[in-house]
């Protein structure tokens, strides 16, 4: 059971860079989402009397069942209150993105549903009671079935069409959050969160074809001698000569143990050697996405968190057990979290990163309409690196549980937050599997800084804001050493104390302050640059000045934050 805070959930961008992971992920975007259990609803027989099916293999009783389960997952689970009959007429009148001609209306005062076309009546079907689940999924099917009588475009569309036109109906009213995935792109999101079967690699296009990139560890591709920089030319009986990335993982992925055979060239040893072609016969095992990557830079520990999946706080929790010695000597001087561009993931990951640098204290807690939504995650554990200064590194794409882990421990006062304002993606989402294997991402709850504001439309404010000084002349701060002092002038610093009580006054308070809020440190992207990586290297001074870090600190730690 895990919360997953993830997702692709940015409207009208995608939120993470295309990456092709061969048994990993191709091209995926944002979560920023966060999931609690995911629900399986029993499968339940429909209450219709009528056929099951139309001639053409359309399934009434699939979609009734579907429906229903539907309705029931959202009115159950949505944050908000949602009427049922407001549900099931948003849900048909998506209908109408398969045939635009088709209108949809209650007639309150009958007690009917009215479907037509232009001034034509083409059928009236009874309303049932308002809470009666069964009888506005029975409604759906019925209305379906009339609809499809009079469409062509209708008849035409199969059971998969006809719910992602209703699905997408009902959750368009709801938030952007909120979505539908059909059974195809639903295991693709169930691979993400758990694992799937694959190879173990990570791979991109090139002039040449595939590269691979990266090669796991302990992985089939490792163990057969796959390696970095080899171009794979063919999958089994499949040649990827000018494939799509997404193509080509399809082929990669399968059943765990499945046999799968992979051909590849490689360059030979020696500068002028020839490319030779290389086949390997592989079994394909779980693999889970690698989400933490380390590096030393300059006498600090650099752990980059891409997402949040199953594997990431082990992973963590094993880089710091290694390192415990020489971070509690000082031999390493601190470490930097980057989490610039995360996007998020599982809730549950987020709170166990968090307790690896905490002794006490609340982690996050989260709130809705469900009774099951309320929750409280506080720190048990030991702080695995000793006190060792810590920054954490924040950009415009850092979201939900990336999010989390910065707020809990910026309002613990374990870390200089370094960066900009985060995206400010605040809700937890529960996952409801559906009877047709789709699923419904629906926002449930809303998480809680330990500080006590709503992380949601605002985000965390970072205490060494690098955007709010940053001139024309250097956009990115690249190599601006007059820049970088201005951003950690003390008076700058304790300039920030104001906008920092501000900001978790804000509390539950959802209006335009928090936009204005939000203005004090604007978000915005800062990944490396050619020339240096600047906010690494803002966190690196203050992780290398006592004094420095101490000021940063003291804007970061709320009052009583361990009482709350």
């Amino acid at each position: 059971m895990g919360y997953d805070l993830n997702k692709l959930y940015r409207p009208g961008k995608a939120f993470m860079t295309s990456l092709a992971v061969a048994g990993l992920l191709s091209a995926c975007a944002p979560s920023a989402t966060v999931t609690p259990p995911v629900s399986s609803p029993d499968a339940t027989h429909s209450t219709t009397r009528e056929d099951t099916n139309d001639a053409d293999g359309f399934s009434y009783r699939a979609a009734e069942n579907t429906m229903r389960e539907g309705l029931r997952g959202i009115t159950q689970r949505y944050i908000d209150p949602v009427d049922l009959d407001d549900l099931a007429l948003s849900g048909l009148q998506g209908l109408s993105t398969i045939d635009p001609t088709l209108h949809l209306k209650f007639d309150d005062k009958r007690h009917e549903l009215l479907l037509s076309r232009g001034a034509e009546l083409l059928a009236s079907i009874p309303t049932p009671q308002k809470l009666d689940i069964a009888a506005w999924a029975s409604l759906t099917s019925k209305t379906l079935r009339a609809a499809r009588a009079h469409s062509a475009d209708l008849k035409g569309a199969d059971n998969e069409r006809v719910y992602e036109a209703m699905f997408d109906g009902m959750l368009s009213s709801l938030d952007v959050f909120s979505r539908y995935a059909g059974a195809t792109e639903a295991r693709a999101h169930r691979a993400r969160r758990d694992g799937f079967g694959g190879i173990g690699i990570r791979f991109t296009k090139v002039d040449d074809g595939i590269l691979i990139t990266h090669v796991s560890d302990d992985s089939p591709a490792m163990e057969a001698g796959v390696k970095p920089g080899d171009i794979i030319i063919g999958v089994n009986s499949s040649q990827t000569t000018g494939m799509k990335l997404r193509n080509v993982a399809e082929l990669l992925r399968g059943p765990v143990g499945s046999p799968i055979n992979l051909s590849v060239t490689r360059l030979g040893s020696e500068p002028q050697a020839p490319q030779r072609k290389i086949d390997f016969s592989l079994k394909r095992s779980h693999i889970v996405p690698e989400t933490v990557r380390m590096a030393m830079n300059d006498g600090l520990m650099i752990v980059t968190i891409s997402s949040f999946n199953k594997n990431t706080s082990s992973t963590l929790h094993d880089l710091l057990r290694v390192n415990a010695k020489a971070l509690r000597s000082g031999e390493i001087k601190g470490l930097v979290m980057d989490l610039r561009g995360n996007p998020g993931g599982l809730l549950s990951q987020a709170v166990n990163v968090a307790d690896l640098f905490l002794d006490k204290g609340r982690i996050i807690a989260t709130h809705g309409r469900h009774p099951d939504s309320h929750h409280e995650y506080s720190a048990g554990g030991a702080d695995l690196t000793g006190g060792a200064p810590l920054a954490v590194l924040m950009d415009g794409d850092s979201a939900s549980a990336a999010e989390i882990v910065a707020s809990a421990l910026q309002d613990q006062g374990r870390a200089v937050v370094v960066g900009t304002t985060s995206y400010g993606k605040g809700t937890v989402q529960t996952v409801v599997r559906l009877p047709n294997d789709g699923e419904m991402t629906l926002t449930w709850s809303r998480f809680i800084s330990p500080s006590g504001y709503a992380i949601h439309g605002l985000g965390v404010m970072p205490a060494v804001c690098a955007t709010n000084t940053v001139t024309p002349e250097a956009p990115d701060g690249s190599n601006n050493d007059s820049l970088t002092a201005a951003i950690l002038a003390p008076a700058h610093i304790d300039a920030g104390r104001d906008t920092m009580d501000a900001w978790r006054a804000a509390g539950l308070i959802f209006d335009d302050r928090r936009g204005a809020l939000r203005g004090a440190c604007p978000a915005k992207v800062f990944k490396p640059h050619k020339s240096g990586d600047f906010l690494l290297k803002l966190a690196g001074r203050v992780l290398a000045d006592p004094a420095l870090y101490q000021r940063a600190m003291l804007l970061s730690q709320p009052v009583n934050t361990a009482s709350r």
